[in-house]
């Protein structure tokens, strides 16, 4: 079977691939304020709420929620966020952990990391200073 079968044709060097200025025009237009486009779409885009809600707990509810969460720790990476996937490796690497880990991406940069062993919980939390990717990544434990 030739190649050409298996492949579609390559643009030749009269084809342009790049957008064209009307296609950037209409996508400029979408955004801006005087676009003649409905804005409809643009509440699924980020939410932000239009007041701040307070969350009640009972004590129970709080105990229970205090106990679920106890070998917890949020982490930042001072720099360019790395990639969920890429961290979870090199912590996993770094740390040759004996429980289980979930990470939880947070928003502005922040991840939760929850710890299945308290052994693992006490080395990320004492242990360190940490680097990851060459960039410091900053532990905070979730209660006093």
């Amino acid at each position: 079977m030739s190649s050409s079968a298996v492949f579609p044709p390559l643009a030749s060097s009269t084809t342009s691939l790049a957008p064209s200025a009307k296609d950037l025009l209409h996508w400029k237009l979408l955004f801006s304020s005087q676009s003649p486009v409905s804005h409809d779409f643009s509440s699924s885009l980020a939410h932000h709420p239009t007041k701040n809600f307070t969350a009640h707990f009972t004590k129970s509810q709080f105990d229970a929620g205090a106990l679920e969460w106890s070998f917890s720790l949020v982490g930042y990476s001072i720099g360019r966020r790395p990639f969920y996937e890429a961290l979870l490796s090199v912590i996993k690497r770094t740390w040759k952990l004996k429980g289980e880990l979930s990470l939880l991406t947070l928003d502005d940069g922040f991840f939760l990391l929850k710890f299945s062993s308290p052994e693992d919980y006490d080395m990320a939390w004492s242990g360190g200073p940490w680097f990851f990717f060459g960039k410091p990544f900053m532990v905070a434990g979730l209660h006093s």
